[in-house]
């Protein structure tokens, strides 16, 4: 038989009795340690020994002892099934260990992400948490190639590939200056208006685009890179934007600012997690059930 061969047909539990036998020193006791009959252990034994071409013991009357090759095989035999054990073990062990990949929208980790951050971390120290902020469109695509585990998204569209689990209800406004009239209607921005927003894979701009395009005017888009420095250049009269009532409360500056109420078709949005449906592990499991 070809080693090959041999592999194929060697069991782990053939392993099992040969190592009990020799830490019993013969078939009856390993029998009873087994709860199997003698002649089983004995048939297991010739079995393997037939596998190897070897004899593993040396047969002497009716005493039982382990052979050279029986000791050369015995260390082999014995890491064998303790790897098995370890590989049964480390499948088993749900607790959340190694790195997890969490991607959010950046008012969310402004303003909804900390405390469960600060739990998780403390409830989990052997997890490495690692967080990417990206508008909407980015992180859907990071979630599918595998490059973040989860992630906090805005409306997320329909995709068989993905799991869904909302989290959070955001009321959306309108920030100006103060120094800006009440903004009730896109006419009210007057007919080129600047407005402040994410690149074009923000869902929240998408939804100032849609909202503009119930007036006539023809709307200058200033693309910047973080709430802060909107919120900043929206208190300092250089356009409007739309941001989450709630990360108005996070500004340090927030009395320099005017929000202005959306219509209800627009004043509501969802905030999600995501996550492919072939690759939820024990960590991302713990992460989502402390933020829901």
């Amino acid at each position: 038989m070809s080693h090959s061969q041999v592999m194929k047909a060697m069991e782990l539990s053939d392993l099992a009795v040969f190592t009990q036998v020799v830490d019993c020193g013969g078939i009856t006791r390993a029998a009873e340690k087994l709860n199997r009959v003698p002649s089983n252990v004995t048939a297991r034994i010739q079995k393997l020994e037939d596998e190897l071409g070897k004899p593993l013991f040396l047969r002497d009357r009716n005493r039982l002892r382990i052979s050279a090759a029986g000791e050369q095989f015995l260390g082999r035999a014995r890491e064998i099934l303790e790897l098995a054990r370890y590989a049964v073990e480390e499948f088993q062990d749900t607790r959340p260990t190694g790195v997890l990949a969490v991607g959010a929208m950046e008012a969310v980790a402004a303003t909804r992400l900390v405390a469960p951050m600060v739990q998780f971390h403390r409830d989990y120290p052997n997890v490495e948490l690692n967080v990417t902020t990206a508008p909407t469109g980015d992180l859907i695509e990071k979630v599918l190639d595998g490059d973040v585990d989860l992630a906090f998204v805005a409306d997320p569209p329909p995709d068989p590939r993905l799991d869904c689990q909302p989290v959070f209800r955001e009321e959306l406004v309108m920030v100006s200056s103060l120094g800006h009239r009440s903004i009730r209607k896109p006419q009210d921005l007057g007919p080129s208006p600047t407005m402040l927003g994410f690149g074009h894979r923000c869902a929240y701009r998408t939804r100032l685009s849609d909202w503009l395009r119930q007036g006539d005017s023809q709307a200058k888009i200033l693309e910047i890179n973080s709430y802060h420095t909107l919120l900043s250049c929206v208190a300092a009269g250089m356009g409007v934007g739309i941001v989450p009532r709630a990360l108005l409360e996070h500004y340090p500056f927030r009395d320099d600012l005017r929000a202005h109420p959306l219509p209800a078709k627009w004043r509501k949005s969802t905030t999600a997690i995501i996550w492919r449906q072939d690759n939820l592990k024990a960590s991302m499991e713990a992460f989502i059930n402390s933020v829901v």
